[in-house]
């Protein structure tokens, strides 16, 4: 139960809220002002009633110790005195809400819970706040090996400044999340931070999505609606797969970024916005400007602070702290307990060249984490590609350790990779396929032209 401290001199008002109040509130009393402060000293109240006798009382000075010592606490002001001024007063210094007698109990019920739904959102809030804080605290990324430090650096540089960032690297290696990094680490942090990913939207809806559009701007336009930049004022907004953007749309990027200042689909009212932009793309865009598919002019005002992600196989040494991370926060999600990964699987992880970086090597554990029936992770539930396969996948910057149809590439010991597979399926050739990361087909074949056999041969359907 939620406690309340009445600070009410007449016993007539005393009685009239413990019998609207007693049975949602604990109630405490204080006689008087001179007592209040030795009270909240000593008990953290949730709400705090307060009559003002007459119009010579020193509220504010009350109000003032309440805030010093209980700054949180909702404040409503009850008082006989209807003067607009005391009012005024009493809410700029902290009051929450001011009822003039006589009031009735569901008056003062709705007052009371409206200063603790306002705490309760605040409180939300904090926690948000806080929460974000930790997600994109710099101390607390993963750079471990040389090459990330020196992007870690480059980061803390950054954040401070208000110019344009583009972010570089393959998919998968961590473009979104330090893009919150630099917002929540610069002085643009209390404002909005927005993402959009422009592959992600059809190309006729992408200009509505970043700028909005007015009513009636086309078919469908039902209601006027408010685009990202918009949203973003006064914050960041990252622009993730730059690249696919069409040219229409970046000439008027191009103008957002050096006028602030862009219409809705459908309107002639310029509207401005400060926003701070951090775009990212896994494309060249050298070769897409040679290519006149990308704005050269648009392309050197977005590259004010290049940021290159290096892939997950050029960070070794970050590999294990990183396995071992997302192991913790993929248990807690799953609900699961398991400790570590057993020395052949974290061998298998670091020797693994991961083409599909950070999003590639969160996935297999938590796939792992699945089907693994143990208190540790152990190799066969990593169900890691074979060596070959994924070297090839990552000189290729693929997403995916291998193509179904690929045929797969001798090596002077693709055989004994092929029988060992085997041997840990029971020689049943769908499940090895899994393992080697190739189709059963290209197994088949391989199988058939090494000339492997088994007595006990289960063929696959």
């Amino acid at each position: 139960m939620q406690t309340i401290l009445i600070i009410e001199a007449e016993q007539k008002w005393r009685d009239f809220l413990y019998d609207s109040l007693s049975a949602e509130y604990q109630i405490s009393y204080c006689s008087g002002i001179r007592d209040l402060a030795k009270k909240i000293k000593l008990v953290q109240f949730d709400v705090i009633l307060l009559d003002l006798r007459d119009e010579n009382e020193d509220m504010l000075a009350a109000l003032d110790e309440i805030k010093k010592n209980s700054s949180c606490t909702p404040v409503v002001i009850t008082s006989q005195v209807e003067r607009a001024d005391l009012v005024v007063s009493a809410i700029k210094h902290g009051a929450f809400d001011f009822i003039i007698k006589p009031y009735t109990a569901a008056k003062i019920k709705t007052a009371l819970a409206k200063g603790l739904e306002n705490v309760s959102l605040k409180n939300e809030l904090d926690y948000l706040r806080r929460k974000q804080d930790v997600i994109y605290d710099l101390n607390k990324i993963i750079a471990v090996s040389g090459v990330m430090k020196q992007v870690l650096e480059g980061i803390r540089k950054f954040a401070q400044t208000d110019s344009t960032i583009l972010m570089t690297g393959e998919t998968g290696t961590g473009k979104s999340m330090l893009s919150g990094a630099i917002h929540y680490n610069s002085l643009r942090r209390s404002k909005p931070f927005v993402k959009i990913n422009c592959a992600n939207i059809q190309e006729t809806l992408l200009e509505s999505e970043l700028f909005g559009h007015e009513k009636g701007a086309f078919t469908g336009a039902d209601k006027l609606r408010i685009g990202r930049f918009e949203q973003a004022n006064g914050g960041s907004i990252f622009l993730d797969e730059i690249g696919e953007m069409t040219m229409v749309l970046q000439a008027k990027l191009l103008r957002v970024i050096e006028d602030k200042s862009f219409e809705r689909v459908g309107g002639n009212r310029t509207i401005h916005s400060n926003v701070r932009i951090i775009a990212a793309t896994n494309k060249n865009l050298d070769d897409l400007v040679a290519q006149g598919k990308f704005r050269e002019d648009l392309f050197y005002r977005i590259n004010v602070l290049p940021i290159c992600l290096p892939p997950l196989r050029q960070r070794h040494a970050c590999l294990e702290p990183l396995a071992k991370f997302l192991l913790d926060k993929l248990c807690r999600s799953l609900r699961k307990h398991i400790n570590g990964f057993s020395p052949d699987a974290m061998a298998a992880i670091q020797d693994y060249p991961w083409p599909g970086n950070i999003r590639q090597l969160a996935n297999t554990i938590e796939r792992a984490i699945l089907v693994e029936s143990d208190e540790i992770i152990k190799l066969p539930s990593l169900m890691l590609p074979s060596r070959v396969q994924s070297e090839i996948s990552a000189t290729a910057g693929q997403t995916t350790p291998v193509a179904r149809d690929r045929t797969l590439v001798l090596s002077d010991s693709e055989r004994d990779n092929i029988i060992a597979a085997l041997e840990k399926t029971l020689w049943i050739q769908k499940d090895a396929a899994q393992i080697l990361g190739v189709s059963p087909r290209v197994l088949n074949h391989k199988i058939k032209k090494l000339g492997i056999t088994h007595k006990r041969w289960r063929k696959f359907k």
